[in-house]
């Protein structure tokens, strides 16, 4: 009797265990399902309260679901105006609202993907790598040598699946009996090292003006004037050039070729790369779904003036339909987005003046890198750090350059010793 009584304290034992691992997992799950729902800037106060939580918010599972949720959610959309280092932003959802800041000349957003943003510090001649949800944020060194680079640099960002990104330059070098396509690549594992690629053409265009880079599949794409795509793979290091879709000069005849002004864009919409392409009477939007440009839109052109002239432009963002900001009398943009129903674009929302290129920013917990001590001085990592915090504000807690007025002011005799 007693034998048997032990077997069964025995089993009540084991069975209060596995109860308790049973609850402790169901708690695990509810809890990561109540931080998967905060606004980023908390989530990363949360990995401070206990290891367990680090552990949790670290989790490269965890930072897949927090990326798609994020993408799910608002996307702020930043830019200048007429070429002026104001910085402005828009959030589109639920409605337009917008935001503004100044930076300094010597300060330029060149590109942002997957929460990350790069800057160019012109005068003290390094880049940022800068996430402004964390405040984290790594310099990597000009190039050692100097070439004709002839687009702007991309930022490819591997995040959640291996935290690791790179930054790639593009440049012409102009040799008999042909030029070629120049590539400089230097990675956040090897942050002092540039690599060099490079990419033979029968043929040499120049890039699309004020076009930048697209990300889209571990690869950078640029589009050329001729509207070839040159692509940039980040895992192989290797470069191709996509053919001019075969649907343009067909449409070109049908539709009618516009003559003046920008007609042609490259971006991202709805996981594919996209193209979209303005026609005297129709906007045709094609895709890259199987290694191939294929038209899957074809819209009447609302967005040109009887003039002839683009009032606008469409605007790509990942996870969405394109949209387009069409400007009226004002200086108001109206926002068209696509009415699936109803299978056309339709006006949604008003917002104030922007201007292209858009940069789209999606918050993530992507990890930055550490910026080796040689790479710049006290005062130029001070300086930088200050301008950047300015930055992270304007992100994450919509400061305005009224705000700031006071903090500029005392800032400003600092700029001045560092240029």
């Amino acid at each position: 009797m007693e034998r048997v009584k032990v077997m069964r304290n025995g089993n009540r034992a084991e069975e209060n265990n596995s109860l308790s691992v049973s609850t402790e997992l169901q708690d695990d799950l509810i809890v990561r399902d109540i931080i998967s729902r905060l606004p980023l800037k908390f989530v990363v106060q949360c990995k401070v309260v206990s290891k367990n939580f680090n552990s949790c918010i670290s989790d490269p599972k965890f930072s897949q679901t927090l990326l798609q949720r994020e993408m799910d959610c608002s996307t702020q959309l930043i830019y200048t105006l007429n070429g002026l280092r104001k910085f402005h932003k828009i959030s589109l959802n639920p409605i337009p609202t917008t935001c503004k800041m100044t930076l300094p000349d010597d300060v330029e957003l060149l590109a942002s993907c997957k929460g990350l943003i790069l800057f160019d510090f012109d005068e003290i001649k390094v880049y940022s790598v800068f996430n402004p949800i964390t405040g984290a944020h790594q310099l990597i060194p000009y190039l050692p040598t100097t070439f004709m680079m002839i687009g702007y640099p991309g930022l490819a960002v591997d995040y959640s699946s291996s935290d690791q990104y790179k930054l790639v330059t593009i440049s012409k070098l102009a040799k008999n009996p042909n030029p070629f396509y120049k590539f400089h690549v230097i990675s956040s594992k090897r942050s002092g090292l540039w690599r060099e690629i490079q990419l033979r053409s029968n043929t040499f265009s120049d890039l699309a003006v004020g076009s930048p880079p697209v990300y889209w599949r571990d690869s950078l794409y640029w589009l050329r004037s001729d509207v070839s795509v040159i692509a940039f793979d980040t895992k192989r290091e290797e470069a191709i050039i996509l053919d001019r879709p075969e649907f343009i000069d067909d449409c070109n005849i049908i539709y009618g070729k516009i003559l003046t002004g920008r007609d042609i864009w490259l971006g991202v919409a709805q996981g594919l790369l996209t193209l979209v392409c303005i026609f005297e009477k129709s906007i045709v939007i094609a895709d890259y779904a199987r290694s191939n440009w294929s038209v899957s839109h074809t819209l009447d052109n609302f967005i040109s003036g009887t003039d002839g002239i683009i009032n606008g432009f469409p605007v790509l963002i990942d996870s969405k339909q394109v949209f387009f900001m069409v400007e009226h009398p004002l200086a108001m943009y109206h926002v068209y987005e696509y009415d699936t129903e109803n299978s056309e674009y339709r006006k949604a929302a008003v917002s104030s003046i922007v201007s292209y290129p858009l940069h789209s920013f999606q918050p993530t917990l992507a990890s930055v890198h550490a910026t080796p001590l040689e790479i710049v001085n006290t005062r130029h990592l001070s300086y930088i750090s200050a301008k950047l915090d300015v930055f992270r504000r304007f992100i994450t807690e919509g400061v305005s350059d009224q705000e700031e007025e006071s903090s500029s002011e005392s800032s400003s005799s600092s700029a001045e010793e560092v240029v």
